[in-house]
């Protein structure tokens, strides 16, 4: 029993210290944490013998998604990067082999206490992010001494500064943990629906500023819009007839009012948005192979694939452009980015059942997944450490394992 308790201890340590660099660390320049987190991560894994039960776990779905996007996704990549020619250059396409890393961190939930520390030190370094970011906001509106943002800006970090759309100057305080604040958002705004008070209105006030702040236009359309999507995917009955209803009146303001600022979000003559809709012809060339669009060019393929070095900057050592699920379909093609997209479908299924303590983290992973659409984050410690999270709620969450899983599937969406 102490053996348990010392390793329950460590283990709780452990999900800790990973969420923390996740947020504060995530190139390693903050004293090297996230190199201390990912060794203590990977120790509790391996040495404790968690990686070889992984055919043991108590549900079946998350076996096979862990064994699916941790092993079969990197040897599958490694085998069609093997037979196209890929290793003429060295290979610097390894961002799915740290994601294949990271998603073994999902082992790391044996038990539901252990969720619930992981939830719990996820809210807590977004919080931390959340205060941080309207610390530098509050420090240039006021005139603050501002020197402590040097320490995230110089560490490649953060990002300060302004961006210009339409006309207006927008403040630019993006951290690169700053995805995962729809997580936080989802939390407080589900505190709000299920406990409305002052302070929860506050703190979901805060957190929608926060995710503004990041400058992004995604962030700035995401965080306003987050409250109603997540409301009518949780409480209301028909929900797609609520969200279209939603988006409908939204779009009715933005043409009645003239918001200049969105329709400049939106507006293809936008430098960001005319580059990515330019991308859809160089993947109709590469998709056009039949063989390619069936098994993919695995990884490395800016090496041999003139279509995709016209598309990447490759002398940044850049090898994947920001449209994550179409790349994900170039890389692994039909055969194996089929699958995973249903695993994520089934994973959002299952989370939607969830008791009400964990339910805000369904509508905040949809939102993620939109916005990963159009940013590469879904294979980074952004996107795969919240997805582990959400696996072990499922494993260890009453009646959210098994086939009644199947008989409410219509539920998800009407």
């Amino acid at each position: 029993m102490e053996i348990k308790k010392l390793s329950d201890s460590v283990f709780a340590v452990s999900i800790a210290l990973l969420w923390f660099a996740a947020v504060f660390d995530p190139v390693g320049e903050f004293f090297q944490l996230r190199y201390v987190a990912l060794m203590l991560g990977s120790s509790c894994v391996f040495l404790t013998g968690r990686f070889f039960l992984l055919f043991r776990y108590p549900d079946i779905f998350s076996n096979a998604f862990i064994s699916y996007v941790s092993l079969w996704m990197p040897v599958y990549g490694l085998i069609i990067f093997a037979f196209n020619g890929g290793y003429i250059a060295p290979l610097t396409d390894t961002s799915y082999f740290g994601g294949a890393l990271l998603f073994l961190f999902a082992l790391l939930y044996k038990s539901e206490a252990l969720c619930r520390i992981g939830v719990s030190s996820m809210v807590f370094s977004l919080r931390l992010l959340q205060l941080l970011i309207l610390s530098i906001y509050a420090s240039t509106i006021f005139g603050l001494d501002g020197t402590f943002v040097n320490f995230f800006t110089e560490r490649s970090v953060a990002l300060v500064s302004t961006r210009e759309y339409a006309g207006v100057i927008l403040p630019y305080i993006y951290f690169l943990s700053s995805p995962m604040l729809i997580y936080l958002l989802g939390y407080d705004s589900d505190k709000v629906f299920r406990d409305f008070s002052f302070l929860n209105a506050f703190l979901c006030f805060a957190s929608i500023f926060a995710l503004a702040l990041s400058g992004t236009r995604a962030h700035m359309l995401l965080a306003f819009a987050y409250v109603p999507i997540a409301y009518g995917l949780l409480y209301v009955r028909h929900k797609l007839f609520f969200l279209f209803i939603v988006f409908l009146l939204g779009a009715i303001a933005i043409v009645i009012f003239d918001f200049e600022l969105v329709k400049a979000f939106f507006s293809t003559d936008e430098a960001s948005n005319s580059a990515k809709i330019g991308l859809l012809s160089n993947y109709a060339d590469i998709f056009f192979d039949p063989l390619q669009l069936i098994f993919g060019q695995g990884f490395n393929a800016h090496s041999w694939s003139h279509p995709l070095r016209e598309m990447v900057n490759v002398d940044i050592e850049a090898t994947k452009t920001e449209l994550t699920f179409i790349e994900l379909f170039r890389v692994y093609g039909v055969v194996v980015a089929s699958p995973f997209v249903l695993m994520l479908a089934m994973l959002l299924k299952r989370i939607s059942l969830a008791p009400d303590e964990y339910r805000w983290l369904y509508p905040a992973a949809l939102v993620y997944l939109v916005d990963s659409c159009f940013n590469p984050y879904l294979f980074s410690t952004n996107g795969i450490l919240p997805l582990g999270l959400i696996l072990g709620v499922i494993c260890f969450s009453p009646n959210l394992n098994g086939v009644k899983i199947l008989a409410k599937w219509k539920g998800f969406l009407f």
